[in-house]
């Protein structure tokens, strides 16, 4: 009988221990970065980015059609990316930092599991946004 109180007691104070052990540290995530837009000197003529010649085919380069395929939204294949991404938000014309077609994916701060595989990438994304986000 004794021997069974000893073990009530043992396992009461482990347990006592164990809970007396635990720490909670509380961390704030900051806001994701804005990635940086590429370098736009007016003194340079930048031209007019192709949505159908220059977007469609990195969703294919990065991947993103792997999943985007028409059954996840957005769809990003060819011919219905464009619909895709502006009936759901994810370009805001003229607003890179507003754009989750530029920001979640980007290589640098972007928060996707598949993200752009450069730079180059990024930039013709941030270009296209930056000249209205046209369908052309």
């Amino acid at each position: 009988m004794k021997a069974i109180h000893l073990i009530y007691i043992v396992i009461i104070i482990a347990l006592i221990a164990l809970f007396e052990s635990c720490e909670y540290e509380y961390i704030e995530f900051a806001e994701q970065p804005v990635p940086p837009p590429p370098d736009t000197n007016d003194t340079i003529p930048v031209h007019q980015i192709s949505f159908t010649l220059a977007i469609e085919p990195i969703f294919e380069e990065a991947t993103c059609t792997n999943c985007h395929n028409g059954s996840l939204t957005p769809d990003l294949t060819e011919g219905n990316a464009y619909n895709s991404i502006m009936s759901n938000g994810l370009a805001v014309p003229f607003d890179h930092t507003n754009s989750m077609i530029y920001t979640y994916p980007h290589p640098v701060s972007g928060s996707h599991g598949t993200r752009y595989q450069n730079t180059a990438q990024t930039d013709s994304i941030y270009l296209w946004i930056y000249q209205g986000a046209l369908d052309n």
